[in-house]
């Protein structure tokens, strides 16, 4: 980021802070100006074209409540609490062409103990296919060792916001504490697992039953954290794919999960210049990049880097035709 400002500094593009989008006029599908609010008032921005670069809407707690109930005042926001979708609103509500699931999203399974916003990745947890993962219930309820870590990881945010009270909870031993990034908090370690179970809060019993018959299904392999090794259970619901090892050797370690909310797959309809489509047809010199049109690349699911890949790569289209827009 240092990088790119400076680039835009040596080009003469003047950054203006603290100033939020609050209005878009928009005429017959083309943008004349928007309306920014500023510690001193608000002012209007003409142009004759724009790139909205704005993001989505996962900072709005509210927007995520009308699509996910209860469950969203258990989310936590990876980044600032500054994206929250107004641009995204404004475009929607003067015509522009949704595309996306409101319910999917880029959410991954984070420390439990990172603070509602701007937690940032070192509350990731990576440790997730190396154990099992337990409910509060302590049940199991999917496979740790699908994929590779980079191509599913951002499935587990969903699957940690439909279980009980949106909670759950990495367990590994300590054969394996070296091989992935810790969380910037420290693990909940234990002798036993019923002191884990009590440590949290899990029922003990359900716990133990849970790790023995994990334990029980482990077939013998060659274990490679690196590779889709061939560790696996056999007679499980639902059984370990991969990387399947019995949690036999203390101390045990845990990790409380949430959902967390990078960003949301709810966007603007762009074509291949990406120029924003509106309900009646091209906005010629309104364009999209990066989050607030995910949903013309995300339906669903992620892979590892994406999400700057479609920033980037889009952010180029749309300043090279809304420049040419100048030109004409």
């Amino acid at each position: 980021m240092n990088s790119a400002y400076a680039a835009a500094a040596r080009l003469g593009v003047r950054v203006v802070y603290n100033a939020e989008v609050v209005g878009l006029s928009i005429r017959d599908g083309r943008f004349e100006s928007a309306t920014v609010r500023r510690p001193e008032g608000e002012a209007e921005i003409r142009a004759k074209s724009v790139v909205l670069a704005a993001g989505g809407f996962e900072s709005n707690l509210e927007w995520l409540a009308d699509v996910w109930g209860e469950a969203a005042k258990n989310f936590i926001v990876r980044g600032t609490p500054y994206n929250t979708g107004t641009v995204l609103r404004l475009m929607l509500d003067a015509g522009a062409e949704p595309v996306g699931d409101p319910a999917q999203c880029h959410a991954v399974a984070i420390d439990a103990r990172a603070p509602k916003f701007d937690g940032g990745i070192v509350t990731r947890l990576d440790s997730i296919p190396l154990g099992i993962v337990v409910n509060k219930h302590g049940d199991r309820f999917y496979d740790e060792g699908e994929d590779y870590w980079p191509k599913c990881y951002a499935i587990w945010g969903r699957l940690v916001a439909q279980q009980p009270d949106q909670i759950a909870y990495s367990i590994v031993d300590s054969k394996v504490v070296d091989r992935f990034m810790p969380s910037v908090f420290p693990p909940i370690v234990a002798q036993t697992i019923r002191e884990l179970a009590a440590l949290i809060n899990v029922p003990a019993g359900t716990l133990t039953s849970t790790v023995e018959g994990f334990n029980m299904a482990v077939r013998p392999g060659h274990f490679d954290h690196q590779a889709l090794d061939d560790c696996r259970t056999e007679g499980l619901v639902p059984n370990k794919t991969h990387w399947a090892q019995r949690l036999d050797t203390p101390p045990l370690l845990a990790y409380p999960l949430r959902p967390g909310i990078t960003f949301t797959y709810l966007g603007v309809k762009v074509d291949e210049r990406a120029r924003v489509v509106m309900k009646g047809g091209l906005a010629d010199n309104i364009f999209a990049a990066g989050e607030i049109m995910a949903g013309n690349i995300l339906g669903r699911g992620y892979v590892a880097g994406v999400g700057m890949t479609i920033g980037t790569v889009f952010g180029e289209i749309a300043g090279t035709h809304a420049a040419g827009v100048l030109e004409q």
